[in-house]
């Protein structure tokens, strides 16, 4: 076994000692000592000798050399090292905490390279949290040296690229210390009300950060002031909102709320000048809704109150704002009008994210107000079907609904919403326009002096026939079926006949069809298994959730299942196999999944069958002319049956067209005890099915009460089930022979042994 003393000591002498090349060696010497956790001396325990300790006090003396150095090279590897020390070794974080805190605040207080400075942030706010259950170290470093660091922190704010990191580093240190915190707590909010005045892009890690930092804030007041700084810092948001809406749709014709008297937060004036105004409200608009978000979302030390009507009354006031609005009666320009249009698209995404958040935090609350909630969805379902970021947005508010109440929602919502959905997800048509037609037409017009029109496009030629494309997003497309999984989840078995139909069509055609086939697609190779996995998905949840009005889908199920064993994505193939597991649990209830490997037979013939059962028992099957049995003999006998009673055998048991119920009897243990056999848990008996010749004219099924039923009838009620061949029977009133398997259950098991 290697010696980690010698290890640590030639990486200190061979790589750390040059402070221009040291930079370059910093990956290795992390690697390997992450690899061999040379700096564990926690892990060597009594074993750790002189020699080692002299390793590990050479290492610390060398990193307070770098952290010193004048090149910026080696104060990035002394950083590093700093790094992956405390995080190894708990004993070298306690007894070098006071001086590499104070090293590495220096060259906080220093003009260095941005790089430098990001990672002494990082590596400082590492370094005062695991001081949290450490009230010792707490009063000797943290008490004393935190206050200095934030200080540091709010001078650092004018650098721009370091925002993020500092809002973090803020946010954690009022979190985690928020005594300590209090005095920063007026000059943080400013500088995050700075960052969230519209000037930066709401998507941007700066806003996110920056919305984290003021709420996290709310943590610093205590048991009594925390509840009465949260609720103040929503209202002010809230009624910076309203004002801001104000300006907004100045040339709306709006009900006065009483929620534009809250108060507010104090942000730059803008342009009286729409053009400009406009796109500095509508960033402005969407850093306050993240900031809404991450309040409501960030967890509390104690309970607090959410004024849940003044933020519903402020969702109700942009939603009620569509291009149908009535426009005010003062006189405005048109063109501020229309321009608010432009992004009115934008305040419902941002108010969807809201409301979203506002769902997962008030869980029931929103039980009184489904129907408020279904009206809106339904709103922007019908008016976002040209706009693709609205859509997503609102299926995903759907989805959201769905899981959170159920049945209960999904009562508002169900006929409209899979109507939206269908119309996304299927696949359209169009005829191919015919060439020649054109061309003869062209020619026959007047003025046209028989100039036929020269063809370029030489995909006009090749294609024929009907296309078939579908020209929805993608993001839509997945968001659609998503919504469709959990609705089905939830409350397929109810859904009309004809609309089920339609569904089950819809998933089977796009799972067999090839993405290639579609023309005028968004779908790319990237995203095309993206796609196949939700297809994958809400086909299970069809299984799942079955209609009572029609027959299951289930055999073709199976079918794709199995083959998407041998999908190409990883991910389609774990999913197939759990599915599977699901199906088999659904065909074998009292026994446990069946384990199917990718290389699996999905189809068997009557040879591989035969000679399965042959390699089995080894002889043949006894047929007897006046038992309704057929039971496997193990003696030498052979019986030629007569010419009626030849039954043929096809690729799986599930090709028997059952009357009702196909239900094993409970005579059969008994039947089996007569004839001296062993009884077979395995045994089914299939009652009440003629045996009808396979030339006859008119195939007939008894249904028990006399009547009876045409075997297209009877196809069309079970389409998942196949009927064998009976060849030759003259007896229609005869029982189905009652079968005893000795090979698999159907043909989607393997007949390995």
């Amino acid at each position: 076994m290697l010696d980690q003393t010698n290890l640590l000591h030639s990486l200190v002498v061979n790589y750390t000692l040059n402070d221009n090349k040291v930079d370059s060696f910093v990956p290795f010497i992390l690697e390997t000592i992450a690899n061999y956790q040379l700096l564990d001396t926690e892990k060597a325990g009594q074993e750790a000798g002189s020699a080692e300790q002299g390793s590990v006090h050479k290492w610390c003396t060398r990193i307070n050399s770098l952290l010193q150095s004048k090149v910026s090279g080696a104060k990035w590897a002394g950083i590093s090292f700093v790094k992956i020390s405390i995080q190894q070794s708990e004993t070298l974080f306690i007894q070098n905490l006071q001086s590499w805190s104070s090293a590495l605040l220096t060259l906080l207080t220093r003009p260095e390279s941005t790089l430098i400075l990001s990672d002494v942030i990082l590596t400082l706010s590492n370094i005062f949290g695991k001081t949290i259950n450490k009230p010792e170290l707490q009063r000797e470093v943290t008490s004393q040296q935190l206050p200095r660091f934030n200080t540091t922190l709010l001078n650092l704010s004018e650098n721009q690229e370091l925002l993020s990191t500092i809002f973090d580093a803020l946010s954690q240190s009022c979190i985690q210390f928020p005594t300590i915190f209090r005095p920063f707590v007026e000059n943080t909010q400013k500088l995050c009300l700075g960052v969230l005045d519209g000037m930066f892009d709401y998507e941007s890690s700066v806003v996110q950060s920056a919305a984290n930092c003021l709420a996290s804030i709310t943590n610093t007041g205590g048991k009594t002031n925390s509840l009465v700084h949260w609720k103040s810092i929503s209202l002010r948001l809230i009624g910076s909102l309203n004002f801001l809406l104000d300006r907004l749709f100045d040339t709306i014709d709006e009900e006065k709320h009483a929620s534009n008297n809250l108060p507010q937060f104090e942000f730059p004036s803008v342009s009286d000048d729409y053009i400009i105004a406009f796109p500095i409200l509508f960033s402005r608009f969407q850093c306050l809704c993240e900031c809404i978000i991450s309040l409501v979302s960030l967890p509390t030390s104690i309970p607090v109150h959410v004024p849940m009507n003044q933020f519903l009354d402020f969702l109700c006031r942009v939603y009620n704002v569509c291009d149908g609005s009535f426009a005010s009666i003062v006189n405005k320009d048109k063109n501020e009008f229309y321009t608010l249009m432009l992004g009115v698209p934008s305040l419902y995404v941002h108010s969807n994210k809201v409301l979203s958040s506002l769902i997962i935090c008030a869980g029931e609350y929103f039980t009184r107000h489904l129907r408020l909630i279904s009206d809106i969805i339904l709103k922007l379902l019908d008016q976002s079907k040209d706009k693709w970021l609205l859509r997503n947005s609102t299926y995903r508010l759907t989805s959201l609904c769905i899981q959170k109440y159920g049945i209960g929602f999904v009562h508002f919502v169900s006929s409209p919403l899979l109507a939206s959905i269908i119309d996304d997800i299927r696949i359209k048509q169009k005829p191919q326009r015919d060439v020649l037609t054109d061309v003869i037409s062209n020619t026959g017009k007047k003025g046209g002096k028989n100039k036929k029109r020269k063809i370029t496009n030489s995909d006009e030629l090749i294609n024929s026939g009907i296309q078939e494309f579908n020209n929805v997003n993608v993001d839509v497309q997945i968001s659609a079926l998503e919504v469709l999984k959990t609705l089905l989840m939830v409350d397929g078995s109810s859904i009309p006949y004809n609309i089920r139909s339609t569904i089950d069509n819809i998933i089977l055609s796009r799972i067999l069809a090839p993405f290639s086939q579609l023309t005028n697609s968004s779908i790319t190779t990237r995203n095309e298994s993206d796609i196949q996995l939700k297809l994958y998905e809400c086909l299970l949840a069809l299984i799942v959730a079955p209609s009572a009005f029609q027959p299951t889908i289930l055999p073709h199920a199976l079918r794709i299942f199995s083959s998407g064993l041998k999908a190409q994505p990883r991910q389609l193939q774990l999913f197939s196999s759990q599915a599977l597991a699901i199906c088999d649990l659904m065909l074998h209830s009292r026994l446990p999944p069946l384990q199917r490997l990718p290389n699996d037979s999905i189809s068997l013939s009557e040879k591989n069958i035969h000679e399965s059962e042959s390699k089995e028992t080894g002889n043949n099957i006894e047929s007897k002319e006046n038992s309704n049995n057929i039971v496997p003999e193990k003696n030498d006998n052979k019986i030629e049956p007569k010419e009626n009673d030849n039954i043929e055998l096809k690729e799986s048991v599930n090709n028997i067209e059952p009357k009702e119920n196909i239900e094993p009897k409970g005579n059969t243990d008994e039947h089996l005890k007569n004839e001296g056999e062993t009884p077979s848990i395995h045994t089914l008996k299939f009652s009440e099915i003629d045996m009808i010749p396979e030339h006859s004219d008119k195939k007939r099924v008894h249904s028990g009460d006399g009547s009876d039923f045409d075997a297209e009838d009877q196809a069309r009620m079970f389409k998942s089930f196949r009927s064998d061949d009976y060849t030759n029977s003259d007896n229609e009133d005869e029982e189905m022979p009652e079968i005893v398997p000795d090979g698999p259950d159907s043909d989607y098991e393997s007949l390995d042994e």
